[in-house]
């Protein structure tokens, strides 16, 4: 169980891809925020993370890109990350051989956008990239919170999704092929304080889930303990659409109202988190 305060949600979903790193429908000040130094090796997905990052400001008021250095954590929890990069990697290995030149690989790595946000915010606390598949969300937003509540970080930057380049598209296909894959990545604060309360459940279910599917509702703990009768799901590969929605759910919250996110595998494998907005006497633990 994890205490905690939930800032700004934000969401960007670049538009569709044009069978390259580039894309269209970019938001008008994509380049004002991120720039285009040393843009020639980044990828589509490190643009967006870093698009998030330096345009997002949390509470106080204060952006990412005033450059303070801070004790902040970044945790990414997506599929398939910098595979554009990867891929790019391999192609000019083949074409190039053993005069392929170095600077390619710090900057095609599977966590290589975690590692330029935390260099570019200034962000000194941990940082972390996580690929639990389906249940990448809940994983993420567990590990931000453990950062959290272990005080290694007052604030942890969370980041989910996915930008699909052509490879990871046909790895998709193979598993799941009729499933949708837009591009997309959530950004959210997290805070340490005492407003919401997360718990999370993971495990298998003997008898699996039909398809590939994130589940979003919402209960109210009022003796009868209902739940709301229409869950949102969302079967498309990408997390970053459910984990919008429930952090945006959870904003929404009442004191004693519950958010829930489940991610269900087709392999049987779940993960939950349930998040309760506290009453200001704090009672309604006792109450659930």
């Amino acid at each position: 169980m994890f205490d905690f305060s939930l800032g700004p949600v934000t969401l960007c979903a670049p538009g569709p891809t044009k069978g390259t790193d580039d894309h269209e429908g970019l938001p008008p000040d994509w380049l004002d925020v991120i720039g285009t130094a040393g843009d020639q090796f980044r990828d589509a997905f490190t643009r967006t993370c870093l698009y998030l990052t330096l345009r997002e400001a949390d509470a106080s008021g204060v952006g990412a890109s005033a450059g303070t250095r801070t004790d902040d954590t970044v945790v990414i929890g997506t599929e398939y990350g910098n595979t554009a990069a990867l891929a790019r990697l391999q192609r000019h290995a083949a074409e190039k051989g053993k005069l392929l030149s170095a600077q390619y690989f710090p900057n095609a790595t599977s966590s290589s956008a975690s590692a330029y946000v935390n260099l570019r915010v200034g962000a000194t606390g941990r940082n972390m990239t996580i690929n639990a598949g389906v249940l990448t969300p809940v994983v993420a937003l567990w590990q931000a919170l453990s950062t959290l509540s272990r005080e290694r970080s007052d604030v942890s930057r969370l980041l989910v999704g996915d930008v699909y380049a052509p490879e990871a598209v046909a790895d998709v296909q193979l598993d799941t092929p009729e499933v949708l894959c837009r591009d997309g990545i959530a950004h959210a604060f997290l805070h340490k304080g005492t407003e919401l309360t997360a718990e999370f459940d993971f495990g298998a279910a003997r008898a699996p889930h039909p398809g590939l599917t994130r589940i979003v509702c919402k209960a109210v703990a009022r003796g009868s303990d209902a739940v709301d009768a229409t869950p949102v799901a969302f079967a498309e590969r990408n997390s970053a659409f459910a984990t919008r929605a429930f952090l945006d759910l959870v904003h929404t919250l009442e004191p004693a109202e519950r958010a829930v996110l489940e991610c269900h595998a087709p392999d049987g494998r779940h993960a939950c988190v349930t998040v309760t907005r506290q009453q200001a006497n704090g009672t309604d633990r006792e109450s659930l």
